[in-house]
């Protein structure tokens, strides 16, 4: 365990020293061509901090959306798929927000996969058998919303095997797929996944509706401005940046309806993720 911890704390301060290292050597050469001394010691110090940040929001973005490695076991996009795409919801259920979600996909007659978070299925029980009830498909997003890379071993399994159970006993149905929370994975996940017959599956486009100033038009926006056909689609309707949930999800639920009819509009098939991943 604690050699675990030395690892990825080894890791973590590698990035942070090699982005320092990088983005001070931009800025030297930035501030060889500045004339005044007072101004190139300021694009030293505070040039190399903006920079250093800039390489680790890309590193950490391409993380979350392409990987590093080898990423046959872990499912973001399908453009094999032709025409078809997936809406995803993470975090819930929710007692506020899921059942008005629920409702919506009712009406337009469109399925999703809820990646549900495994204490909320404990609180909402008749939600998430709700959910399974009308024909979604459900997902393990862990019990507590954790971090997976700075979970021990034992809480990673534990948190994922008891997500299991409770999702199975609350709604008679096994969950098929697994996605880490924030998208933040590493090789123990893709081996218990591997090891419990679960698919890792992330997302191609997320709609953002998780910022706190989120607007129900900038939700439509982003979906239907960069939708593609094979794009695994996400949504929350539940959580928030920080906790498992409280935050408003009212843009996602005005947005829903109007997104559902656009991607139609645009000849895409929005199907369950059990077809998808079949096609």
């Amino acid at each position: 365990m604690l050699i675990g911890l030395f690892a990825r704390f080894l890791i973590f301060m590698i990035f942070i020293s090699g982005s320092l290292v990088i983005g001070y050597s931009i800025t030297r050469l930035i501030a060889y061509l500045v004339p005044y001394p007072q101004v190139s010691d300021f694009f030293l110090w505070s040039g190399a901090v903006v920079l250093s940040a800039i390489i680790l929001m890309g590193v950490a973005y391409s993380y979350v959306y392409k990987g590093f490695g080898s990423q046959a076991d872990i499912t973001r996009r399908k453009p094999s798929a032709g025409n078809k795409v997936v809406l995803t919801f993470d975090d819930g259920p929710s007692g506020t927000y899921t059942p008005e979600i629920l409702k919506i996909l009712a009406d337009r007659g469109a399925y999703a996969t809820f990646f549900l978070v495994g204490k909320h299925v404990e609180q909402y029980p008749e939600i998430a058998r709700q959910i399974v009830e009308q024909g979604h498909d459900v997902g393990n997003h862990t019990y507590g919303h954790i971090t997976v890379p700075n979970s021990p071993p034992p809480q990673l399994t534990a948190q994922i095997v008891r997500t299991n159970l409770v999702i199975l006993q609350n709604t008679g149905v096994f969950p098929l797929y697994l996605r880490p929370p924030r998208g933040l994975y590493d090789m123990r996940m893709r081996r218990i996944a591997n090891l419990l017959g679960q698919e890792l599956v992330l997302w191609s486009l997320s709609s953002q509706d998780w910022h706190p100033r989120a607007t129900t038009a900038g939700v439509i926006r982003r979906v239907l401005d960069h939708v593609s056909s094979g794009d695994i689609i996400l949504f929350h309707d539940s959580g928030s940046l920080l906790n498992s949930e409280g935050a408003n999800r009212r843009p996602t639920l005005e947005a829903l309806g109007p997104i559902i009819d656009g991607l139609r509009e645009k000849n895409l098939e929005i199907v369950k993720l059990e077809e998808f991943l079949t096609s």
